[in-house]
């Protein structure tokens, strides 16, 4: 079985000897556009086929603690 990206390709290459046969203007025209449609989404399948191989990035982690993190006095002085 074929990954997707595989079958996008092969759609594109199917467009591309469609485009060559092609005899009208309308014809080439929405075979250039479905052919570059179909590079795309098989560009894109293979860029999330390699982010979901590489897992997970690091965690960030902040360098020091926030302002909220540090204790404050619970009551209210007046002065």
């Amino acid at each position: 079985m074929t990954t997707t990206s595989e079958h996008y390709q092969a759609k594109a290459d199917e467009a591309l000897t469609q485009l060559a046969e092609a005899t009208s203007d309308a014809e080439r025209t929405r075979l250039k556009r479905a052919r570059g449609a179909y590079l795309k989404l098989a560009a894109h399948g293979a860029q999330a086929a390699e982010r979901a191989a590489a897992g997970p990035g690091p965690r960030i982690v902040p360098e020091k603690p926030t302002a909220a993190a540090t204790p404050r006095a619970s009551t209210w002085t007046l002065r």
